[in-house]
This record gives C-alpha cells, structure tokens and sequence, in this order.
C-alpha cells in the first residue's frame, strides 16, 4: 500500500491525477470521494493499493 499525503492546496483530483501519472507500473486509479472515504482498520483502507490522506481523511483509490 502506498499513501499520498496531500500538501497545501492539492485537492483529491490533483492528488489522482499525481498518482496516475507517477505510478511506476503505469497503472491508473480511481475515486469517487463519498463512497471511498475509509477508517484505519476498515477492509477498505487493509485492501486498498493507496490511500489518499487529505485533511486528515481517508480515501481508498480502486485500480482502473
């Protein structure tokens, strides 16, 4: 699992779209924001092969 810590200003679509375009394998991720929200602990956040922290919330990418 890799987890993409957002800085300053970077919104959730910025932080995919740095995902996508960084990642070394060239896979692509998705989101949608409500339904991918997840806690510490939960099987969405154990399963996920990244994690977006943004404001100090959750959100588990799913692999296109």
């Amino acid at each position: 699992m890799n987890i993409h810590l957002c800085q300053g200003d970077e919104t959730l679509e910025d932080a995919l779209n740095f995902i996508n375009e960084t990642d070394k394998e060239g896979r692509r991720y998705t989101l949608n924001p409500e339904l991918d929200r997840c806690y510490v602990g939960d099987e969405a956040f154990a399963s996920a092969p990244v994690i977006i922290n943004y404001k100090n919330t959750y959100y588990a990418l799913h692999e296109v």
